[in-house]
């Protein structure tokens, strides 16, 4: 099968945004579609904070998509790609075609000095996990926590001193 690996622009947004929500939906990740559609738009119009890409059959059909963005991690000497996403459809996959985009987004990496590579996997998708590590990625013995940023008001009402106790 012949698949091509292009970079994505504003023109395709509502292609990938049909993609990322089926991804969501697959992997069980929470999300609102509002919030979505405006993180891709912010994407795909700054370059400065990563890169998409669309997998496509010969015909144009699109059946997958990549998402790299990128961290600063002084560990990792500096700038480090994030792979939010990759996801291909169902019928397409076991064809070579995740490995095809890993292969393509590490010569992307390579190209700009980014040494490093960083993925999270959900617990329950067992085959993405063996499909990673058998691409070369490791698990590191940590865990991922994130914080929303509150609004103000939201905050607690005491704010900690440096300095004192609490």
């Amino acid at each position: 099968m012949l698949v091509t690996f292009r970079p994505c622009g504003p023109k395709d947004h509502k292609v990938l945004l049909r993609l990322i929500i089926a991804y969501y939906r697959f992997d069980k990740i929470p999300f609102k579609r509002e919030s979505l559609s405006r993180g891709l738009d912010t994407l795909l119009r700054n370059l400065s904070q990563g890169q998409a890409w669309m997998l496509e059959t010969h015909h144009n059909k699109a059946i997958g998509y990549a998402i790299l963005t990128y961290n600063f991690d002084l560990e990792y000497g500096g700038v480090e790609g994030m792979l939010t996403d990759l996801y291909v459809e169902k019928r397409f996959r076991q064809r070579g075609v995740g490995s095809l985009a890993l292969y393509e987004i590490e010569d992307f990496c390579r190209e700009r000095g980014i040494r490093t590579i960083e993925l999270q996997v959900q617990h329950h998708n067992k085959s993405a996990d063996t499909f990673y590590r058998s691409t070369g990625f490791r698990v590191l013995p940590r865990k991922v926590m994130i914080l929303a940023v509150r609004p103000e008001e939201k905050r607690p009402l005491r704010r900690p001193i440096a300095g004192t106790r609490l």
